[in-house]
């Protein structure tokens, strides 16, 4: 999900079209895993599985375009192709304006995510019991990200497109949507550092109609050095509940041991649902990298309400 600090921002790759000549790229993931979930089976799936292209053309007077197109692909071949992020925009030395579909600010202020994409994503994890976790991929999107000031960057993105419920169906082919405002909802974040390495805070902030009315509040921290990653994020959805999510992993050589720890306290329940995830990931290569994860989803709930999980994978990137 990210190559540089503008993709800490607002996308995976935004500035690495920036840094680019006029040649796209072509670039994706192979992800498959061997997932078992507790009296449901076994099954191969396609875990995030993606291709893309991306680039940029210099317009003079430090001025460049950039685009990216990105689909997500089912190697399992259940469920084809799909749309993941895609936009056009301009960057310079004012920082970069981008229009298409893209994950939101609050989603990629996360710190990373060691449990990326599979079935202990944070999308599972917090986003299970806050329905999206703050995990949103929106449509529609008018999106700017600042200059680096001193390390601090600013990412902002309106999201347009929301129809008054209340209103008649529109037809087809009517241009426009009824009641559309360019901000119906929006989502802004402030970033200090890089999750790459050394210190890393940031605070976001989703809200509008376009997310269900659910005002969002998500605030991380992460410290790397050296082989170790450790972070923490709290995150708070208006009348639903808060949810503190924390992992730490280790690479010694090739192997990397990780363990992640998510709770969640509802507004409207006395349940406290949690997540433990255990795994460990082997470096078969510089882009490719088997996995194994184990953990456990509890619902806190009356009776049996433990569900048992694991994954053996493989992925490649390129």
């Amino acid at each position: 999900m990210k190559k540089n600090i503008i993709a800490l921002a607002v996308a995976s790759a935004i500035s690495a079209p920036v840094a680019m000549a006029d040649a796209p790229v072509v670039y994706g993931i192979a992800n498959m895993a061997i997932n078992t979930v507790e009296d449901a089976g076994s099954s191969t799936d396609s875990i995030a599985s993606r291709l893309g292209v991306k680039g940029s053309e210099d317009l003079g007077n430090g001025l460049k375009a950039v685009y990216k197109m990105e689909f997500g692909l089912d190697l399992a071949g259940s469920n084809g192709v799909t749309a993941r992020n895609q936009y056009v925009g301009l960057a310079g030395g004012f920082g970069t304006f981008l229009m298409g579909t893209h994950d939101t600010p609050l989603k990629m202020s996360q710190p990373k995510d060691l449990f990326n994409d599979g079935k202990f994503d944070n999308s599972k994890t917090a986003g299970g019991v806050l329905v999206s976790g703050g995990e949103v991929r929106a449509d529609n999107v008018i999106a700017y990200v600042s200059p680096s000031f001193s390390g601090v960057k600013l990412v902002a993105a309106a999201v347009s497109g929301t129809v008054d419920p209340d209103a008649a169906p529109i037809a087809p082919d009517t241009l426009g949507r009824e009641d559309s405002e360019l901000a119906d909802a929006y989502s802004v974040a402030v970033m200090y550092g890089s999750a790459k390495k050394g210190l890393y805070l940031a605070a976001a902030y989703n809200g509008g109609d376009q997310f269900d009315n659910a005002e969002e509040t998500r605030i991380s921290a992460q410290y790397k050095t050296g082989g170790l990653t450790a972070n923490a994020m709290w995150q708070d959805e208006d009348n639903t509940g808060t949810n503190v999510t924390a992992s730490a992993g280790y690479k010694i050589g090739k192997m990397m041991p990780k363990i992640k720890y998510s709770t969640t306290d509802l507004d409207n329940s006395t349940a406290s649902p949690s997540t433990v995830a255990i795994g460990l990931n082997y470096s078969l290569g510089k882009k490719t990298t088997a996995y194994i994860e184990y953990g456990t989803f509890d619902t806190d709930t009356a009776g049996d309400s433990t569900t048992t999980v694991s994954s053996i994978g493989l992925q490649h990137k390129f």
